[in-house]
């Protein structure tokens, strides 16, 4: 912007402006006030539109909400759950609870990652255990199918008419197992310390009271055994 100076006479000097430059300042305020026109029609025109939009939203929302409806779902309530379910997400104790789950799976994530060092080093151990009994002349295999063979025979064992009539003959009773116990024992004892004996020997042994007690029991097995003996 320039201004020329000139003297007026006795009333002073007059400031004036170049003609050209005022009308290129003009015309840069029409252009802008032309834009903001522009702009202020469109905001005219969404305004005019707003309630066409606003309307087709909520016939929209409503939509979804009958077919929600319709379907079963019931979308108050699973808002409200929605809400409760944040609520005890945004929980202090709960947060502190998912930090600490988050530190766990980190360290389930670390022992993931040496699974497979884990199960090669123990399938080299069944190796070097297998390898070692193989040299001491066992054969593995042939055990374990013998054990199945085993395990077989004794399922049908067990399930063998001559195993039930074992077990309900009273033969395993625990009174039985210590009778046939306390009648082993004594047969043992009496082969340790053999000793001759007579008609004598024999009279007098009928007034000992273990022989009286070993003669009663044999009385009376001989009376009860008889009892169960058919015909």
């Amino acid at each position: 912007m320039t201004y020329t100076h000139t003297n007026s006479g006795p009333a002073g000097e007059v400031h004036t402006l170049e003609v050209g430059h005022i009308a290129e300042l003009l015309n840069q305020l029409m252009e802008r006030m032309d834009r903001l026109e522009q702009h202020l029609a469109k905001v005219n025109t969404l305004a005019d539109e707003a309630p066409a939009l606003l309307a087709m939203a909520t016939d929209t929302v409503d939509g979804l909400y009958r077919d929600a409806a319709s379907a079963g779902v019931d979308i108050d309530e699973r808002l409200k759950v929605g809400l409760v379910a944040l609520e005890r997400l945004t929980d202090p104790a709960t947060l502190r609870a998912l930090a600490g789950l988050s530190e766990q799976l980190v360290t389930l994530d670390e022992l993931a990652r040496q699974a497979p060092g884990f199960a090669a080093m123990t399938v080299d151990m069944i190796d070097e255990l297998y390898a070692a009994i193989r040299k001491q002349g066992i054969d593995l295999e042939d055990t374990a199918r013998q054990g199945l063979v085993a395990l077989r025979n004794l399922v049908a064992l067990m399930q063998s008419d001559e195993m039930k009539a074992l077990m309900s003959s009273g033969v395993l009773d625990p009174k039985t197992l210590q009778v046939m116990g306390a009648a082993a024992h004594a047969l043992v004892s009496a082969q340790r310390e053999p000793r001759r004996a007579g008609p004598m020997a024999l009279l007098g042994a009928l007034f000992n009271r273990d022989v009286q007690r070993s003669l009663g029991f044999a009385l009376n097995f001989a009376e009860r055994f008889g009892q169960k003996l058919p015909g």
